[in-house]
């Protein structure tokens, strides 16, 4: 037999519940008893319902918890078979670097490598992207400007844009490969919409962390979409329009307010306000 999902199930019970405590009421107006008699069966009825409740809705909770648990073992294995291949292609590559002298060959390896480089990157992101919708992710505690520096390093070998950082030490508490996604996300929106001569400013100000371009910029009608997801400024930018929605969820979950002023031809400039997750 096919179980209910769960709220179909609480729903099912709460209008079921519901239609009997009117059939009752009826039945005793039509009866003509008193409101002590009422009150009596009510008594008697709620403990019933209850005990029904808790068997219908605690059957359906076992199921979604199966249900839970065979999606998160199949995902685990989905993710370590693709695991294995990437680290198969690593550790050939390091093999072949070592095995050869010939500059036009390594500098090949080399490319190799950086494209490996961001493949993990994205496994890493489908990775953490599932496990979240799985479980809840403990926050970690680190130092932001350690975390800034990484991601600006990985995006400037792209050699495009120059990148002024002055980021002090701050030591946070949230969840850092979200944080990861988010500056990933603001920082290649900058670089997207900026010219490669444009440098792209991070900046720490207090608890206000700020990636400021030079680029296009946004209207205030832009701006007021700028969330929703599959939304795009520019439809002539590559990108599926979800890089914002997925930073104003994780902003949203973990406390920091964020908050974008632009002006159209003069650039964008993204503040994150990092109070609520320093380390106390």
């Amino acid at each position: 037999m096919r179980k209910l999902p769960l709220w179909s199930s609480l729903s099912l019970y709460i209008i079921s519940t519901a239609g009997m405590l009117f059939l009752l009421f009826l039945f005793f107006r039509m009866q003509g008893l008193t409101w002590g008699n009422f009150w009596i069966a009510l008594a008697m009825f709620v403990p019933v319902m209850g005990a029904v409740g808790y068997l219908l809705l605690g059957d359906a909770a076992e199921g979604q918890q199966r249900q839970d648990a065979r999606l998160e073992h199949l995902t685990r294995e989905i993710l370590h078979e693709i695991n294995l291949p990437i680290a198969t292609v690593k550790s050939n590559l390091q093999m072949l670097a070592v095995r050869t002298d010939n500059r036009q060959n390594l500098k090949r390896i080399a490319r190799a490598e950086e494209a490996l480089t961001r493949l993990t990157r994205l496994y890493d992101g489908l990775s953490y992207s599932i496990r979240r919708e799985i479980q809840a992710i403990e926050p970690e505690t680190f130092d932001l400007s350690q975390v800034v520096e990484e991601r600006v390093a990985v995006h400037a070998e792209m050699r495009r844009n120059r990148f002024d950082v002055s980021v002090a030490p701050l030591m946070i508490h949230t969840d850092r490969m979200g944080l990861e996604q988010v500056l990933d996300n603001l920082i290649q929106n900058s670089m997207k919409y900026s010219e490669a001569t444009e440098p792209i400013t991070v900046t720490l100000e207090g608890t206000q962390l700020k990636i400021r371009d030079e680029g296009i910029g946004m209207d205030a009608a832009q701006i007021a979409h700028i969330y929703e997801r599959y939304y795009q400024g520019d439809s002539h930018a590559p990108g599926e329009g979800i890089g914002l929605a997925l930073v104003k969820r994780y902003c949203d979950e973990a406390r920091i307010a964020i908050r974008i002023d632009s002006v159209v031809g003069g650039g964008t400039t993204v503040m994150l306000d990092l109070e609520k997750v320093l380390l106390s």
